[in-house]
């Protein structure tokens, strides 16, 4: 709301400059009038936030109010966004997910009866960092399809690491892949953890780590990926995301 105020304020001193300009010029009518215009869809963009409660502009839609997903049932609903907070943003590890006991872990869950992935559990060290392996080619999570490898197809699949190689994730472990669409796996997801927590990490903090798929009935892509990070000793990262697995015409 400070911001809203903020931009007001902004936008009618410049309406008082420009209406004394058109006073004494008349070209200043014509910047007055397009002034006018651009206040008005200034309204509409701050009705709609204020209506809406989130910002029209930004690419994060607003909180889902839920602090876990445990099924699609529970996954907030695509709106057009990449991603969307969950519980505020605000992870929900228990006290005793977060004990560190000076060496760090991956645990990928058991591919279910279909084969898709599950879940993927790490304590990320600093030591960790680099460790891990890009995706092998050879192996085909479900869903998966050869796809027109090139920027001009929203619908390029990649095999998506759910712990990142650079993360000290496996790319030859079946239950580290899984099929994301091109926008899903880059930008999305790497910017909305795995840059964070690798930045923590090279920092020299140790940051407790899940992610898990959420797939809807029976189908061999997943909706999404529920992320959640929590650094161990410091207040670096303490994040709860969803990222919706969906195909996007462009990536900025």
């Amino acid at each position: 709301m400070l911001q809203i105020l903020i931009r007001m304020k902004l936008i009618f001193n410049s309406i008082q400059r420009v209406v004394k300009i058109a006073k004494r010029k008349p070209a200043g009518k014509h910047k007055l009038l397009r002034l006018l215009l651009l206040f008005t869809w200034f309204c509409v963009l701050t009705w709609i936030e204020i209506h809406e409660e989130v910002d029209p502009t930004s690419n994060q839609d607003s909180t889902a109010n839920t602090s876990v997903i445990l099924s699609a049932d529970d996954a907030p609903q695509y709106k057009g966004a990449d991603t969307i907070e969950i519980n505020g943003g605000e992870s929900t590890f228990e006290d005793s997910e977060l004990q560190f006991e000076g060496e760090g872990w991956i645990n990928y869950g058991d591919l279910d009866e279909l084969n898709r992935v599950t879940t993927m559990d790490a304590m990320i060290t600093p030591e960790m960092y680099q460790t891990g392996t890009d995706a092998d080619s050879s192996i085909l999570p479900t869903g998966w399809s050869k796809s027109n490898q090139n920027e001009s197809n929203p619908k390029q699949l990649n095999r998506g690491h759910l712990l990142a190689d650079v993360l000290g994730g496996s790319g030859e472990d079946w239950r580290n892949l899984v099929t994301l669409y091109r926008n899903a796996n880059y930008p999305a997801m790497y910017f909305s953890s795995e840059f964070i927590v690798s930045e923590a990490i090279q920092s020299g903090s140790t940051v407790r780590y899940r992610v898990t798929p959420i797939f809807k009935d029976e189908e061999l892509i997943c909706e999404g990926l529920h992320i959640m990070a929590k650094s161990v000793g410091d207040d670096s990262v303490d994040l709860n995301v969803y990222v919706f697995n969906e195909p996007k015409d462009s990536v900025d």
